[in-house]
């Protein structure tokens, strides 16, 4: 079956790697297509509504989710075009801008692909469910179905002007839960039947994206952040016992909101992990998303550091249109020392690696998962390459 042209050269678009990126950054061999979902969870708090009798009111919650599934592709299907945007909805300077993909929108899927391992993205406060397609365009190329949520209230087209941090701290752990138990009936149904594994999933997760999927895989909030979010309190309260959702059988946190957790809750995390931080993170602060890690000493656990760089270590690139903006917008974009485009190679390369070998049960791809002090070279990258990683394991 031949498939359609994408006329844009290899390392034009976001998500193509660069000259000299590591081995496992190149993308798959699997063609992919994409389509976007809306998913609807009756019951759950509405924080736009204010309260009604001292309590918030509840309602219908719609999330929706970009879903890169493997395609059967022929004819002149285009290459999808992402809109995303800068700035915010509540400060009235929300721009849109496009990101040609190298997935194609509303492709038939494979029927002779069988199940994959399923990949749930979660990003960060506030974001989008592109922020991270350079790692869903990547994996997906890799043969695995991935999932970006767009986390209402938290996005940059719908971010509250009040109760935004209440909505993320309530809503995003449980978005995510309620996401993977829709994964059953959409194996069962529709685009995605029979290409699903539900019980072989990975969660992704960015800054607040990060600190739900800490939470879903059994790490507890803070106590005294109940008392602090007083009107939120019933909102913010975890089932007794928790530990962590079975379907989830591995996670990648990039600079996780560590900080509204209980470090003592990180003995609860059982399945593997690989972390991700820049040593200058002064949002999430470098020092407690490392204490944290270690603290998880009952799980097989992987840290990525990146030496000078600071929170934005999973977006995409800045798009052209963000050079002509306030630094207040381009700085959410890049970092003062890190080529964004190099940030994304070496992620896609380790999420590639861990998930391939905790996922799909790839033994061979441990060797690039080998810890290397920061300069030391790295199994997979190009001789020089490496400088300002460090990669550490524990729990082996």
């Amino acid at each position: 079956m031949n498939q359609p042209e994408n006329r844009n050269p290899m390392g034009s678009l976001i998500g193509d790697p660069l000259p000299g990126a590591p081995e496992l950054a190149a993308r798959g061999g699997t063609a992919a297509g994409v389509r976007t979902i809306e998913m609807v969870f009756p019951d759950r708090p509405q924080f736009t509504a204010g309260k009604q009798n001292g309590r918030f009111a509840r309602g219908e919650r719609r999330l929706k989710a970009e879903v890169w599934y493997p395609a059967a592709l022929s004819g002149n299907k285009l290459p999808a075009v992402y809109t995303d945007h800068m700035g915010r909805a509540d400060l009235e300077n929300l721009t849109p801008f496009q990101m040609t993909g190298r997935a194609f929108r509303d492709a038939a899927p494979d029927p002779e692909a069988g199940a994959r391992p399923i990949i749930l993205i979660s990003h960060g406060y506030p974001g989008s469910r592109f922020l991270l397609s350079n790692l869903a365009e990547n994996l997906s190329g890799k043969g695995y179905v991935v999932f970006s949520v767009g986390h209402t209230d938290n996005t940059y087209e719908d971010f509250l002007k009040q109760y935004s941090l209440e909505s993320a701290l309530a809503h995003r752990s449980m978005d995510q839960r309620l996401v993977i138990s829709e994964f059953p009936r959409l194996n069962s149904e529709g685009f995605l039947k029979g290409l699903l594994q539900p019980d072989n999933v990975g969660v992704l997760g960015f800054s607040m994206g990060g600190y739900g999927t800490l939470r879903t895989i059994g790490a507890g909030l803070k106590a005294d952040l109940r008392k602090q979010f007083g009107e939120a309190a019933d909102e913010l309260t975890e089932e007794p016992g928790w530990q962590g959702l079975r379907a989830v059988r591995a996670a990648a946190l990039f600079a996780p909101a560590t900080f509204f957790l209980e470090t003592a809750g990180a003995k609860n995390l059982k399945i593997p992990t690989i972390w991700f931080c820049g040593t200058a993170d002064h949002v999430v602060y470098y020092e407690q998303v490392h204490q944290f890690w270690k603290e998880a000493v009952n799980s097989r656990r992987f840290f990525v550091s990146y030496e000078g760089c600071g929170h934005n270590v999973a977006n995409n690139p800045a798009p052209p249109e963000a050079a002509s903006m306030p630094w207040e917008i381009f700085k959410r974009w890049s970092d003062p020392v890190w080529d964004t485009r190099r940030l994304n190679d070496a992620n896609n390369h380790f999420v590639t690696a861990f998930f391939d070998r905790f996922l799909r049960n790839e033994d061979g791809k441990q060797k690039y998962l080998v810890p290397a002090e920061t300069g030391r070279e790295l199994t997979g990258f190009t001789e020089g390459t490496s400088a300002g990683i460090r990669l550490e394991s524990a729990g082996e």
